[in-house]
């Protein structure tokens, strides 16, 4: 009877055993499976905006779940549907890629998360060489004035790249003091024109960031290119370095004083016609900086020495101010950042 017994409690554990494992060998999962995981558009032209499509299928044999995808940059948009399949099931996802107006060699990557178990994230790249119908090189100009002088030119190139005539309509300039003119290269049936862009001193010493914008014949509604220009009108008081920057890392005090070369920064003032100034009321608007003015040269120059006596909490941004005897510059200012990372 014992015996019988052992034998039927034997067989029943061996075969519900044996019926978990079939059911877990047996158990569904979702395999997510693209026609492609790299779109190349090879050379392009004469176009903005491209667009396509990466199609996707439910390989497996459980229901597979889609999140939205993540863009490496605002660049590209993209969308997903449908974000839930059943086994068998098909979607798309289609893309728009702005290609903006300079000369690239691009490569974006969507990333697209699902519960598919053994590949939880697929990355996809875009790629395209892309050849703008006008080509500006170069794209920015670096234009200063420096004390004492009223004006400055450079020049850039614009070309045609499908080689038909460059006619260009107007130049449109963003402030008053700047002057934009073309200087074609050639004859009138030339793809290519130097623009000539000029600025003249107007107001106080500052910094600027401007643009002239391109209009051509077949486009008139919008430019087909902008000259990005920027740079600064410099004063008689200059500054060397313009910004202070700190790195820290925002953890507890230690009993030990943290080298110098950690904690202080050092700013150059200088008068740019070589006759004396007066710098005084040195201030921060950042708690924990201590800020000195050490004249030397006669009051031709001066040091402004920023120590970092107490670490924010977080990154910090604000500025060092000081007065000046300069009409022109009565008061400045140096931007400051204490980039503070956390362990």
């Amino acid at each position: 009877m014992k015996l019988t017994f052992l034998k039927s409690t034997l067989f029943i554990a061996v075969s519900f055993t044996g019926a978990m494992c079939f059911a877990a060998l047996g158990a569904g999962a979702p395999k997510i499976q693209f026609d492609q995981l790299v779109y190349d558009f090879g050379k392009t032209s004469l176009v903005e905006t491209v667009s396509g499509t990466f199609k996707y299928t439910n390989a497996g044999d459980d229901i597979l779940k889609l999140e939205p995808p993540k863009l490496s940059c605002g660049c590209t948009t993209a969308g997903l549907k449908p974000d839930t399949l059943k086994p068998g099931e098909t979607g798309e996802l289609t893309f728009t890629l702005s290609l903006g107006r300079a000369r690239a060699n691009m490569e974006k990557h969507i990333s697209v998360m699902s519960n598919d178990p053994k590949t939880p994230v697929v990355s996809l790249a875009i790629k395209v060489d892309y050849t703008p119908l006008y080509d500006l090189n170069p794209m920015a100009l670096p234009l200063n004035l420096p004390f004492g002088t009223n004006e400055a030119s450079q020049f850039t190139t614009i070309t045609r790249t499908d080689g038909k005539p460059l006619t260009i309509l107007r130049l449109d300039v963003s402030k008053p003091w700047i002057t934009a003119r073309v200087e074609p290269a050639g004859g009138a049936d030339a793809s290519s024109a130097r623009i000539n862009i000029t600025i003249q001193r107007e107001g106080v010493p500052r910094r600027f960031n401007e643009y002239v914008h391109i209009y051509a014949a077949d486009q008139t509604n919008s430019p087909v290119s902008s000259v990005y220009i920027y740079g600064q009108f410099m004063g008689q008081v200059s500054l060397s370095p313009e910004a202070l920057y700190w790195s820290v890392t925002g953890t507890a005090p230690t009993a030990a004083a943290p080298p110098e070369a950690q904690v202080v920064r050092r700013v150059t003032i200088r008068s740019a016609t070589g006759e004396p100034i007066e710098i005084k009321n040195a201030r921060s608007t950042i708690p924990g900086i201590q800020v000195e003015l050490v004249p030397g040269d006669s009051g031709k120059v001066y040091e402004l020495v920023a120590k970092l006596n107490e670490t924010p909490e977080k990154t910090v941004s604000g500025n060092v101010s000081f007065e000046t005897s300069v009409p022109a510059q009565p008061r400045m200012e140096v931007p400051v950042i204490v980039n503070v990372f956390k362990p």
